[in-house]
């Protein structure tokens, strides 16, 4: 935000009394922003920015907004200091401590030298231009050295064994000024040398040039010292017989401001020193005058801003540059004065002449008076409202609301009234104005002038001041401000809206349409087709024949109401708004915002309250007050924040050091980050924004507001850095120098390691499984070129040559018998079961209808084979649906021909077979193959006494198909053999119970 130099001026003043123009305007801090200053003895500013206010208990560091206080043990703290890299150093009797960004409070700093005694305590603290740091105690000096981080004890050159008082010590640029009893010494610390001037009984000393200064003694009289010349001079004292004196008090600062003058600050208030008078400065805060007579400390800091520690709290100020001035009263001033300024006109002395609320005011700039005029009862007294207030080289036009306009004589001080019609039209028009309410006075060409009001306009002719009633076009909608283009055309803003007539006030062009609201309260032409008008917001109008078109301009306006716009001499845009002052910058075409604390009145802006006066100083007048500053001497000065990121909280515990760090490292969950960042800024903190960025997770700005805190939650791992910047418009932004930069280390089970460990892993699990896969797969081929084989020697076993050669000698016996019929038919059932147990061996299952076919095909032929030895039946439950279940192929074929050949056919008398065929759930088929021969144990019998002796191979190749069939397809499949016996325990037959899964 660019700043400028401005004065001041003081409105208010009772009747025959003056209030004196301010030498500064300043601002002041305390209690409301929380500072506290009770007991406060010293105040510095740091390389940061930071104020520090030092206490005996505490010290206090303020920004601005926020007050952190820092508390101390021991002994009470004497003095504050702080070096180039923002390092606080401060003193007690015994020892030096000292506080850094991230500090949870003061360290003690150790001294090495002369021990610390009653006689040698510490005091005072100076940083000399190098960054050197020096304390001062009862023997002489101790300077703080980096490479032992300690103070080393350092004598003044040929004084080895000297004593000082400890309050003596002050600075300019190397040389430091040190005292004891009766000499005054200054020690130049570049060069070692040391100049010495007798004084006695010294209390201040304060350095003016590298050659003299100026001291207080304990009677608080001031003298200059010259180390030049080994002089002593007195100071004159102020006194009834000399005013212009110094007072009797103690010094604490003097600041050069230029052209011989100085600014003297001592315990008694600030003075201004010139001529060799002494002058008490005037301060003023937002329009007030400040007592500015007790002060403590002061501090002159690198921005050229002086911060003085007084009993109102701390005030400080640029001497040499000064801000706005905001004049709304001062005691004892006249009532009837207003600080509602309406109109501001200048007569040829260079006075300034206010229209207020009640009345008419005068400034005389030159000696700062400031008294109201009214005319006479004689001349028709009164004090309304002036909203119309114009010179014309000779007199002022005054132009009250209910009230006859009049004559005003800038010297003699004396009103007349207007010259008017005779008679009845004379008294008319003076009954008209007497009820009028004005709305603004036009200078129209010529010299005469324009009243314009609610009931009417009235023209009043230069130099005769004749009044006549003017016809206006359009005046009824109440005509607020107006201007004239080039062409002679008024553009005249109104409560309607926007009124456009010639030069004779007729053929008007009105745009009613300033929503929200009609009332255009300013009119500033930029051509002569185009105006900028203000209303709600500032709008840009063109007139193309009798069209106008508008349309919004500068979006920061958008909701204010626009009461006031000025181009002033140099061309520069001013605009009056709802929330302060507004100047255009035409180079970038922004706006500059000057508001309450840069010291603006807080209220509204009158629209016809402007006057650039001939000394180039423009004058600003609202309802509560006046303005007052030279546009000529406006300085742009960029200010340039410096933002701090103060503190860093991770998952709300405490705050982690993050000044003059590397990046901080954090846990995988510590993601949760809140960040703290400030700006010290004093001028006017309520201006400032922000916003920022985290790379890493967003790398756009994010608007953040007057916000000074911002987390972040759920973080994931990675690199962060995060960035603030500040800005005071919105448009110039300052970032931190220092940005954030952390890192959120990853969970252990996505670090590399174990990612490599589990890649190693997954690929020794994967050989592990391809390994074993392919041990299945060999491991299933050879199951499954075993069950091939099992499955073609049962193939084997059931067309065994014995089998085949019963077969064809039993066709060949029914054959020799003549037995045709008999051989036919068991040559085709035996071609019949041939083909189905060829089909049947080409696939693993087979239909169960199939299976059964086949089955019976051989029981039948094995019953002709021997003659009906032996019955048989095949039971097939109702559930059970042969042409839908699939079973191995000859899986039960062994088991009946075991029971024929081995139990039936052992069997004396005739025998049966039964097969029943179940479903014991729908997954599972039981089949049952049960016989009333001779039983197993006999059976055995017969096949030991047998020439062979050989266990049936279909049996045993069917039980390992079963056993191969359950581990290569996971099944259950099962074989039960039961031996049946009588009531006799007599053997009685085999049952066979398979159990096979479909």
């Amino acid at each position: 935000m660019k700043r400028f130099c401005v004065g001041m001026l003081m409105l208010l003043a009772p009747c025959g009394c003056y209030a004196q123009l301010p030498d500064f305007n300043v601002q002041l801090l305390g209690d409301k922003n929380g500072i506290q200053t009770a007991n406060a003895s010293r105040i510095i500013r740091d390389h940061y920015g930071f104020l520090w206010i030092l206490s005996p208990r505490h010290i206090q560091r303020f920004d601005g907004q926020d007050v952190r206080r820092i508390e101390t043990d021991g002994e009470n703290l004497l003095d504050i200091a702080s070096d180039s890299s923002g390092t606080i150093w401060t003193t007690s009797d015994s020892g030096i401590r000292r506080y850094r960004i991230g500090y949870r409070s003061l360290r003690k700093v150790a001294t090495a030298g002369p021990a610390i005694a009653p006689l040698n305590k510490l005091h005072k603290l100076q940083v000399t231009p190098d960054n050197r740091i020096w304390a001062n105690a009862g023997r002489g000096l101790y300077r703080y050295d980096p490479r032992t981080d300690s103070f080393r004890f350092q004598a003044l050159p040929g004084l080895p064994d000297h004593f000082y008082y400890r309050r003596i010590f002050s600075r300019r640029g190397y040389q430091l000024f040190l005292a004891d009893v009766k000499t005054v010494y200054c020690f130049d610390t570049k060069s070692l040398r040391v100049r010495q001037v007798p004084f006695t009984d010294v209390r201040a000393v304060v350095p003016v040039s590298d050659d003299v200064a100026w001291a207080s003694n304990n009677l608080l009289q001031t003298f200059e010292i010259n180390f030049a010349t080994g002089s002593v001079t007195r100071i004159p004292t102020a006194s009834v017989q000399n005013p212009a004196g110094i007072p009797l008090a103690e010094l604490i600062s003097i600041t050069p401001l230029g052209s011989d003058r100085k600014l003297v600050n001592t315990t008694k208030g600030c003075y201004i020193y010139h001529n060799r008078t002494f002058t008490r400065a005037v301060l003023f805060d937002s329009g007030k005058a400040l007592p500015n007579d007790e002060n403590y400390a002061d501090f002159h800091d690198q921005d050229g801003t002086q911060w003085i520690l007084g009993q109102d709290g701390v005030l400080f100020f640029r001497p040499l540059a000064h801000t706005i001035g905001w004049v709304n009263g001062f005691p004892g001033a006249d009532p009837n004065l207003s600080n509602n300024i309406k109109s501001i006109a200048e007569d040829g002395e260079g006075n300034v002449w206010l229209g207020t609320q009640r009345g008419v005011a005068v400034l005389d700039i030159r000696s700062g008076k400031v008294r109201p005029v009214r005319p006479s009862a004689r001349e028709g007294g009164h004090s309304h409202e002036v909203r119309g207030l114009a010179f014309d080289g000779k007199n002022l036009l005054v132009v009250p609301s209910g009230a006859l306009p009049q004559i005003l004589d800038p010297v003699r001080r004396t009103f007349a009234n207007l010259q008017y019609p005779a008679g009845e039209a004379g008294e008319a028009l003076r009954a008209k104005l007497m009820a009028e309410t004005i709305g603004t006075l036009i200078t129209m060409p010529g010299g005469d002038f324009l009243i314009a009001g609610e009931l009417g306009c009235y023209k009043v002719e230069a130099g005769t001041y004749r009044i006549a009633e003017n016809p206006v076009e359009g005046f009824e909608k109440l005509i607020q401000v107006a201007v004239r283009d080039t062409r002679g055309n008024y553009w005249m803003g109104t409560y309607e809206g926007l009124l456009v007539t010639d030069a004779s006030f007729r053929n008007a062009i009105t745009d009613g349409y300033f929503a929200p609201g009609k009332l255009v309260s300013a009119v500033l032409m930029r051509n002569d087709s185009t105006a900028w008008c203000g209303s709600v917001g500032l709008f840009e109008v063109t007139k193309s024949g009798n069209v106008l078109r508008k349309r919004k301009i500068f979006p920061e306006l958008t909701n204010q109401r626009i009461s006031m716009i000025h181009r002033d001499k140099a061309g520069r845009i001013w605009i009056g708004a709802d929330d302060g002052l507004y100047l255009l910058n035409r180079n970038a075409g922004k706006l500059q915002w000057f508001d309450f604390r840069d010291n603006i009145q807080n209220k509204p802006i009158n629209m016809n309250g402007v006057l650039e006066a001939s000394d180039g100083r423009m004058y600003v007048g609202g309802l509560n007050g006046l303005n007052y500053f030279n546009p000529e001497l406006l300085k742009h000065r960029e200010e340039k924040l410096n933002v701090l990121i103060a503190s860093v909280r991770v998952n709300q515990d405490d705050s982690l050091l993050t000044q003059n760090q590397g990046p901080l490292t954090l846990d995988w969950m510590q993601n949760s980050v809140e960040i703290q960042y400030l700006t010290p800024y004093f001028r006017n903190p309520e201006k400032l924004m922000y916003r920022y960025r985290l790379t890493g997770l967003d790398d756009n700005w994010v608007d953040n507001a007057r916000n000074s805190r911002v987390r972040f939650s759920s973080l994931r791992p990675g690199q962060y850095t995060f960035s603030v910047a500040a800005s005071l418009d919105g448009i110039t932004w300052s970032e931190t120098a220092v940005p954030l930069s952390f890192v959120i280390l990853r969970p252990w089970w996505q670090t590399w390691w174990f990612t490599g460990a589990m890649v190693v892993l997954a690929g020794a699990l994967t050989y592990w499984l391809f390994r074993r896969r392919v041990k299945v797969i060999r491991r299933q081929t050879a199951l499954r070129e075993h069950m091939a084989d099992l499955e073609m020697r049962a193939l084997r076993a059931q067309m065994n040559p014995h089998f085949i050669f019963n077969c064809l000698n039993s066709i060949n016996r029914y054959i020799v018998k003549s037995d045709n019929a008999t051989a036919s038919l068991y040559l085709t059932r035996f071609a019949k079961l041939i083909r189905l147990i060829l089909d049947n061996s080409n696939s693993k299952k087979v239909l169960l209808s199939n299976e059964l076919e086949a089955l019976k095909l051989y029981i039948e032929m094995e019953r002709i084979r021997f003659d009906s030895k032996f019955d048989y039946r095949i039971i097939i439950d109702e559930d059970v649906h042969t042409d839908s279940i699939g079973v191995p192929s000859l899986i039960i074929q062994p088991y009946v021909e075991n029971a024929i050949w081995h139990g039936l056919l052992h069997k004396e008398n005739n025998g049966s077979l039964w097969v029943k065929i179940r479903m014991l759930d729908e997954n599972t088929l039981e089949c049952i193959i049960e016989d009333n021969g001779v039983g197993r144990e006999k059976a055995a019998e017969f096949r030991s006494k047998s020439a062979t002796g050989k266990k049936s191979l279909g049996m045993k190749l069917t039980e390992d198909r079963i056993a191969v069939l359950n581990q290569y397809a996971q099944t259950n499949a099962s074989v039960e053999i039961v031996d049946l016996q009588d009531d006799n325990r007599v053997a009685a037959g085999t049952r066979v119970v398979v159990i096979i899964p479909v």
